[in-house]
């Protein structure tokens, strides 16, 4: 029974056994995209989405996405199947997706457009515990998301800003950040997405704000169950407020010295979004 796997090259190897070449750009720049997904009851759950979006994002970064959906997708069964899952165990999948080589030291792009299919990629694979635990958060004061950047729209690499924001949450003694953007709009989260039931009505931060597009909001969107909103950080004790992903569904019970009182099922409302 394994705990993790990766696949690389034509490779299944143990995770710490995947060696990227130190011209990598994604290792150098963090010039990369990747797509986490779930794995319940042996099957990527809404991979198509997770697709869609990493070939949207690699658009708007012009980065040349040279994946066969076919073959990844045979990969991702094959790793599944590595992993020896019983029906009720879950798992991620993680697809990694570099711009390529670099040549010298310049930030000058020159690599992408002469990968073979595939080179750029490599996937990891872990069994999980899917997160239901509530949190405590503070308003980052030290970063924010700038809502005009191409960057905020992606799934990159870097997540240099959320490491900052989970140490100042860790400093204060809390479990996370969220996160304004420049206007001082909520945003987000360190690595999820904002729920906000108020006055009976589920809203979100719209996607202007600079917040990247959940796959886990994008399907309350689509079910009707939530609404894109403008929202600023004044909060009620009588609000529910849900930090959400792929990989949990979190009750924030506390924001900066603000307690907040409503009880939720994270269990029951993750299970209606991957119905």
């Amino acid at each position: 029974m394994k705990e993790s796997l990766g696949w690389y090259k034509n490779e299944w190897l143990d995770i710490d056994r995947i060696f990227i070449a130190a011209n990598n750009r994604g290792l150098r720049f963090a010039d990369g995209l990747f797509e986490t997904i779930l794995i319940r009851e042996n099957k990527p759950v809404l991979l198509d989405e997770h697709l869609k979006r990493l070939e949207k994002s690699s658009k708007i970064l012009n980065i040349n996405l040279k994946i066969n959906k076919l073959t990844l997708r045979k990969l991702i069964n094959d790793g599944i199947r590595k992993l020896l899952l019983k029906n009720d165990q879950f798992a991620s999948v993680r697809i990694n997706y570099s711009r390529g080589k670099n040549k010298g030291r310049k930030l000058t792009i020159n690599s992408t457009l002469k990968t073979k299919d595939l080179d750029n990629l490599w996937l990891e694979f872990y069994r999980i515990k899917p997160n239901f635990s509530p949190i405590s958060v503070c308003i980052s004061q030290r970063e924010k998301i700038n809502e005009f950047s191409l960057i905020s729209k992606c799934k990159t690499f870097s997540y240099n800003q959320a490491i900052q924001v989970l140490t100042e949450a860790n400093e204060k003694s809390f479990d996370d950040s969220i996160l304004l953007n420049t206007s001082g709009e909520l945003c987000c989260g360190s690595t999820f997405n904002l729920l906000i039931k108020r006055n009976n009505e589920w809203i979100t931060p719209r996607k202007k704000s600079g917040c990247l597009e959940g796959i886990m909001v994008s399907k309350a969107l689509k079910l009707k169950i939530v609404k894109e909103a403008l929202i600023y950080p004044k909060f009620q004790n009588n609000d529910t407020i849900v930090a959400i992903n792929s990989l949990s569904c979190r009750q924030i019970n506390q924001i900066n010295d603000l307690k907040l009182k409503p009880k939720f099922d994270p269990i029951y409302f993750w299970d209606l979004l991957y119905s």
